[in-house]
C-alpha cells in the first residue's frame, strides 16, 4: 500500500468520515462505468478545487438523481417485478413487536 492508500484507511477509521465514505463509494462506482468521462472527472476536479458547488448545479444534480433513482427502480421492476401490487412499497411498513 501506498501513503495516499494508508492515509484514506486512516480517515475512514474516523467516526466523522461517514461523507468520505459516501462519496469514496460512489467515486468506485462511477469510475467502473464507462458513462463516467475523463471530462466527468475533470468537473468533479474542478468542484473540489473550488471548495464549493453552486446552487444551480446542486438543484440540477438532485434533479438527475432523482430521474436516475426512479429509471433504476423502474428496471429493478421489471426485472424483479412488484413483490404485492396491491401495497405500495413507499407506505408499507413492517411492525415492530416488543417482548419483553
Amino acid at each position: 500500500m501506498n501513503a495516499p492508500t494508508n492515509e484514506l484507511l486512516l480517515a475512514l477509521r474516523a467516526p466523522t468520515s461517514g461523507w468520505l465514505a459516501a462519496v469514496i463509494c460512489a467515486l468506485d462506482e462511477a469510475l467502473l462505468d464507462h458513462d463516467f468521462s475523463p471530462t466527468h472527472r475533470q468537473l468533479l476536479r474542478n468542484l473540489l478545487d473550488a471548495g464549493e458547488v453552486p446552487a444551480s448545479v446542486s438543484n440540477a444534480a438532485q434533479e438527475r438523481l432523482q430521474r436516475f433513482e426512479e429509471a433504476v427502480q423502474t428496471l429493478h421492476e421489471a426485472l424483479i417485478g412488484n413483490p404485492d401490487p396491491g401495497v405500495d412499497a413507499g407506505t408499507a411498513r413492517s411492525h415492530l413487536t416488543l417482548c419483553a
